[in-house]
């Protein structure tokens, strides 16, 4: 696997748990529940693209990770 693929799948998977904590901040600190509609939908949206972001991670993993790490001989020192 190239080093690109491995720094895109972190930092994916760093965006995904950053989407889900401010979506799950944005839930929690609900002091404005009389606000406009955008303001209870940006959690949703935000932790919509966290999850999303998760499932390509694992996805592009199971098809094209594993075949790509096991179609590599193991490096020797």
């Amino acid at each position: 696997m190239r080093p690109t693929t491995v720094l895109s799948l972190v930092a994916a998977s760093l965006l995904g748990a950053g989407g889900l904590g401010v979506g799950i901040f944005l839930i929690v600190d609900h002091h404005a529940q009389h606000a406009k509609w955008h303001y209870w939908l940006a959690p949703f949206i935000m932790i919509a693209v966290a999850v999303t972001l998760f499932q390509l991670t694992a996805l592009y993993m199971a098809k094209v990770g594993r075949a790509e790490l096991r179609s590599r001989p193991p490096v020797r020192d």
